[in-house]
């Protein structure tokens, strides 16, 4: 069984590893936007493995569906003479971009790992779960008991975080409505122009 997980564990990590490697360095935005799915996708499968049902599920139906879509909906909306300014793999702000990141990640890496045997009850407080949690998790996943903190212990974060994407989406059409009073209606007839 161990060897199955490994298998497919290094076969998802392999595919959004080279998807995501396909986002930045693909030249046509709509490959680039095929291989952002595959990557979502397969990161969806990771937690799948990893027993967290209700995070996979939430990944399929926010990046999987919901940001696709958008982005779809970008790359239908704009221009094809922008596209051309999107290919910029081999621009030397790409080698610095690199660089940094690489060193970026040597400073989390090293930050993380600096007797991370030693301070690992510090860092992540790790509890392990009770019996009661592992037979629930069992019997119904994740999303059983997500729902119950969600709902009980963090309810005033949740309903917080609607307000939010309410003020988001009303400062969303209220910016809309702005620039639509602006534009001219094609039915009125322009005045000074002779029909």
């Amino acid at each position: 069984m161990d060897i199955i997980y490994s298998l497919f564990f290094l076969i998802l990590s392999f595919t959004v590893v080279t998807s995501a490697l396909g986002v930045v360095f693909l030249k046509k935005i709509v490959h680039s936007m095929v291989s952002l799915i595959i990557c979502f996708l397969s990161i969806a499968g990771i937690y799948i493995l990893l027993n967290a049902d209700f995070v996979a599920i939430s990944q399929l139906m926010i990046y999987g569906v919901g940001i696709t879509i958008i982005m779809i909906f970008a790359i239908m909306l704009t221009s094809r003479e922008s596209e051309k300014k999107l290919w910029i793999a081999f621009a030397p702000r790409t080698l610095f971009a690199f660089l940094t990141s690489i060193g970026l990640f040597i400073l989390v890496a090293y930050t993380v790992c600096d007797d991370f045997e030693k301070n690992i009850k510090d860092i992540f407080n790790i509890n392990p779960p009770g019996i009661e949690t592992i037979e629930l998790i069992k019997q119904s996943g994740t999303s059983v008991i997500i729902g119950k903190q969600l709902f009980t212990n963090y309810l005033l974060p949740f309903e917080l975080l609607s307000v939010l994407l309410l003020a988001a989406i009303l400062g969303a059409v209220v910016l809309t409505k702005k620039d639509s009073e602006r534009l001219v209606n094609p039915t009125t007839e322009i005045s000074g122009k002779e029909g």
